[in-house]
């Protein structure tokens, strides 16, 4: 929806503009998507940095559906093996778990919410995405707002554990 270019700081001026015109729901469904997407991006920029070609990442990632995939493979790429609520907080997931559960809950017509639930809702999740921004920040150097270089070549099997043949 937002691609990288446009920045996250103008990503969250659009949920809030989406809230300024009273579209609370869409302003919930959009922040929901903007938190997933950073997610996604840092644990893209996680495979590349573990060693896979650019193209193997967006294959992987591709594989990966909703948050709770996105938290179980994030251990198995992230660099000291700490899992996403670790690196992220106890309380900031629970608030984008949350968050991604009324979203999907409006998105598939299960349930509708009062639109100063989707507000409130929504003003928490930004909040949340700030700390969440920061800390992936801090922990990679890496939140998904900023373009990355690609890898052409894989960098895997650097330290082999099993015999490997050269190509010849």
């Amino acid at each position: 929806m937002y691609p990288i270019t446009l920045g996250y700081e103008e990503a969250k001026n659009r949920i809030n503009s989406l809230m300024q015109h009273g579209h609370h729901a869409e302003a919930l469904v959009t922040s929901v998507f903007t938190t997933e997407k950073m997610l996604r991006r840092t644990l893209r920029k996680i495979i590349v940095s573990a060693g896979f070609t650019s193209k193997v990442a967006e294959k992987l990632i591709g594989k990966i559906n909703g948050l709770e995939a996105i938290k179980i493979y994030w251990e198995f790429y992230e660099p000291s093996g700490k899992t996403l609520i670790k690196v992220i907080g106890e309380r900031e997931w629970s608030q984008i778990k949350q968050s991604a559960e009324m979203r999907n809950k409006l998105v598939h017509g299960v349930r509708v919410y009062e639109q100063s639930r989707c507000q409130e809702k929504t003003e928490k999740l930004l909040s949340t995405l700030d700390i969440v921004k920061q800390k992936l920040d801090e922990t990679y150097g890496y939140s998904g707002w900023e373009r990355f270089t690609i890898r052409k070549r894989n960098k895997l099997h650097i330290d082999p554990k099993v015999k490997i043949e050269e190509n010849k």
